[in-house]
């Protein structure tokens, strides 16, 4: 479960942000809310919102960078430098220095890691447990010949990982095998979001490579197919399944080569049709595609963000995927959703805890805030008309 993440000098968001999942134990008892192994109450949704440009994506890629680098960062090439265009730059002197930190709860603790990038290396990085109060488990800081490293419960092979310059600490002991490091990879790993380290990804857009790679996944997991096919009636799509079906197809060489490919089936009367799904509507694509990356969400109880979440979706069908996330029988291991919109007929079903909001000021820096921290605002009001109406900020002003 992910508590919050936020930073500084990072992209537009020059000063200090955070998003929060956590609410107070005054909430109201809904099905909106997770509730933690350590009885932290969390949202299971969070939508963003604001103005083309004011900095919602780059909200999300916050959580995109921290899961590359804390995952996957050591599987770059030593001299590689992955942030290098990150730092807010809209400034005579440009800050090169980008913190960020994301809190999580794992294995029915809390932890907090902590990151600080210098132009050329990691300046600083640290992973931090709460008992009484945050107790260290790692941490490293740049001298300026080498790091200083501390370690407390890491295990016992810690010091023997080598302090790459470019790579979290984390990653690299991943390579080593260490136990912790595993941990915390497959509680990122469950984890999934089209922003990555430094930009959109196209993973889930309704490309023909991605139907055919979707086929694949659900040849491969037909239990993931068959819940599909049991919902695909209420996504209200006009169809009765989708099948995955091997197809043999020749070569340029004369050869013959097989793939997976999707087709989609309309009961019409008394009678079946199948279509390949590369005729159906850029809709039903994209929600066929999204699903083959919601549902091991879902499954593995991680965390999903997704940057225009109404992609070739219908503003009704919104709704729909979100009421996943809240509802144990789909839901059972407590998976959370973070997503930006641009069709904000969703708000309608949000609280305000639920509400992030995003502005931009005229000298380009972004700020961001949820909504229940506007003095005053109660759930009773219509969200939708006063966000509309200016009252909350967020909108386009022209």
């Amino acid at each position: 479960m992910i508590y919050s993440f936020g930073g500084r000098n990072f992209f537009s968001f020059k000063e200090a942000f955070e998003v929060d999942f956590r609410v107070k134990p005054q909430a109201s008892e809904r099905h909106i809310f997770q509730m933690g192994a350590l009885g932290q109450k969390c949202n299971a949704v969070m939508g963003i919102f604001g103005a083309n440009a004011s900095g919602k994506t780059h909200l999300l890629q916050a959580l995109g960078f921290l899961q590359w680098f804390i995952a996957h960062s050591a599987q770059t090439k030593p001299d590689a430098r992955n942030w290098e265009n990150i730092p807010f730059r809209f400034a005579e002197t440009p800050d090169p220095v980008i913190d960020l930190f994301v809190e999580f709860e794992m294995n029915g603790r809390h932890y907090r890691y902590d990151l600080q990038l210098a132009r050329d290396r990691i300046a600083a990085e640290s992973l931090r447990v709460k008992r009484a109060k945050f107790a260290l488990v790692f941490e490293r800081e740049w001298t300026g010949k080498g790091y200083r490293f501390k370690s407390q419960d890491f295990g016992a092979d810690a010091h023997r990982v080598p302090q790459r310059q470019n790579a979290s600490f984390i990653s690299t002991a991943l390579l080593l095998e260490n136990t912790a490091a595993r941990q915390i990879d497959q509680l990122f790993s469950s984890c999934y979001g089209n922003l990555w380290a430094l930009g959109r990804s196209d993973c889930h857009d309704p490309l023909t490579e991605n139907l055919v790679t979707t086929a694949k996944f659900f040849a491969e997991h037909p239990d993931h197919l068959d819940w599909v096919n049991r919902r695909l009636v209420g996504f209200d799509l006009g169809l009765s399944g989708i099948a995955v079906e091997k197809v043999h197809f020749p070569t340029h060489d004369g050869k013959e080569e097989e793939t997976v490919l999707p087709f989609s089936i309309h009961k019409v009367g008394e009678r079946e049709y199948t279509l390949s799904l590369m005729e159906e509507s850029r809709g039903t694509q994209a929600l066929f595609v999204l699903l083959r990356y919601i549902l091991p969400v879902l499954k593995s109880g991680g965390l999903a963000f997704i940057d225009e979440f109404e992609q070739g979706l219908h503003s009704h069908m919104i709704p729909c995927l979100v009421d996943l996330f809240y509802t144990p029988k789909h839901n059972p291991r407590g998976a959370q959703l973070i997503f930006s919109c641009h069709s904000d007929y969703i708000i309608n079903q949000l609280e305000k805890y639920q509400i992030q909001l995003v502005d931009k000021d005229d000298d380009g820096v972004s700020r961001t805030y949820r909504l229940d921290q506007i003095k005053g605002v109660r759930n009773v009001e219509n969200h939708y008309a006063k966000y509309h109406a200016g009252a909350y900020g967020g909108v386009p002003e022209f």
